[in-house]
């Protein structure tokens, strides 16, 4: 009896099990790691990507584990029915390899980098993508305001892998997942209140409102006309005693217009005292408008510190973004298991904005088992005020 043979199905998917085993760089030479493309085993084809050259390691120029054990995840378990049409955002997306992976299976991506990598990136979307108009290169600064921005959020989706290494960035990166997985309401202008006030009353403004409006117009006015009218007020007074020392000098003046060379002489020792007192209330003046101007500022500083201390926006950097309403955005976040600070410092605080499934990879290929690559499921809270209090006190 012969050798038994596989069929052409069974070859077939024998030989695709074998071409998408990945050996992770992590057993590369120094040269073949940083400065030679990888080649990725995607489906029926082999995606290159170009990465730093002349050994100039960049972290970010160049193609890490977990960048590749994402992609195979988003590939196997994922796969084309759960990204197909979705509106997903890569936030540090290196190179471009999971970024590109996700686009080949049917999202429409935007993949985010710092603009010093964007030379490579789009070397690299173009190489691999036939479709370009899925997928956009673009630069945001994580916990920069996404307001009026090209990131219109909520997002289906957002990815990152190993996003976690900076203490000082754990704040910024999570005020970027914040904003753009959740609701942003469309701003009012301090109009729109009005506005539909006179819509409702067929464009007519109601007296009602009319007198409110010169009411809130009065109150806002108060305190500034105040300061003013204690400025003014100094100025007269000023005023009026330089009047008063002007007439005094016109008097001495033409009475003594009328005398001897003596009188002259006199009135030119009274011209040059009125001058120097004229001088004096300048300066006085001068001084009392600066103090005002002091006070003023004081009060309006301690206003506003008091306005501060009372909101509670202002106790966290998290806070306004974590108050929106979140929307269905998933995240994956991939990251090294190496139990640095960074890491440590990001999972006791990213529990407090976001319900976290923690996902291992060693089971999606052969090549995966000798790393601890952990994949973060994640979708955002719905926070109360009271809640994000607690937070801060502990």
């Amino acid at each position: 009896m012969g050798r038994r043979s596989f069929n052409k199905q069974e070859q077939h998917k024998k030989k695709l099990e074998i071409s998408q085993t990945i050996n992770l760089p992590r057993s590369w030479d120094y040269v073949k790691k940083f400065t030679q493309p990888f080649l990725y085993p995607f489906k029926f084809e082999t995606l290159t990507i170009k990465q730093s050259e002349l050994g100039d390691i960049k972290i970010n120029a160049t193609l890490w584990d977990t960048a590749i054990v994402m992609s195979k995840f988003f590939e196997i378990v994922i796969g084309r029915d759960g990204l197909k049409g979705k509106r997903i955002i890569e936030l540090g997306g290196g190179v471009g390899l999971t970024g590109i992976v996700l686009s080949k299976m049917g999202a429409n991506i935007t993949i985010t980098e710092q603009k010093s990598m964007h030379s490579i990136l789009d070397f690299n979307v173009r190489n691999n993508l036939t479709d370009l108009s899925k997928t956009k290169v673009s630069e945001l600064w994580w916990g920069d305001d996404l307001t009026n921005s090209e990131y219109k959020a909520p997002y289906d989706m957002i990815i990152g892998s190993d996003l976690i290494y900076e203490d000082h960035c754990i704040d910024l990166l999570l005020k970027s997942l914040l904003d753009l997985s959740s609701h942003h309401p469309k701003p009012k202008s301090k109009y729109s209140d009005i506005i539909e006030q006179i819509d409702a009353n067929n464009g007519e403004i109601p007296q009602e409102l009319l007198e409110k409006l010169k009411l809130g117009e009065n109150d806002d006015n108060n305190e500034d006309n105040e300061d003013n009218d204690q400025l003014d007020n100094n100025n007269n007074n000023n005023n009026n005693n330089n009047n008063i020392k002007n007439t005094t000098t016109t008097t001495t003046t033409t009475t003594t217009t009328t005398t001897t060379t003596t009188n002259t002489t006199t009135t030119e020792t009274n011209t040059e005292t009125n001058t120097e007192n004229d001088n004096k209330s300048k300066e006085l003046n001068s001084e009392l408008n600066i103090k005002e101007k002091e006070k003023k500022k004081k009060k309006k500083s301690i206003k506003k510190k008091k306005e501060d201390d009372e909101d509670p926006k202002s106790e966290d950097y998290l806070f306004a973004s974590a108050l929106l309403e979140p929307a269905d955005t998933v995240i994956y976040l991939g990251y090294e298991n190496r139990q640095m600070s960074a890491e440590s410092i990001f999972l006791n605080k990213v529990h407090n904005y976001f319900e976290i499934e923690e996902i291992k990879t060693t089971h999606l290929n052969p090549g995966f088992g000798g790393v601890d690559i952990r994949i973060l499921k994640m979708k955002k809270k719905l926070q109360t005020l009271e809640l994000l209090l607690s937070y801060n006190k502990k």
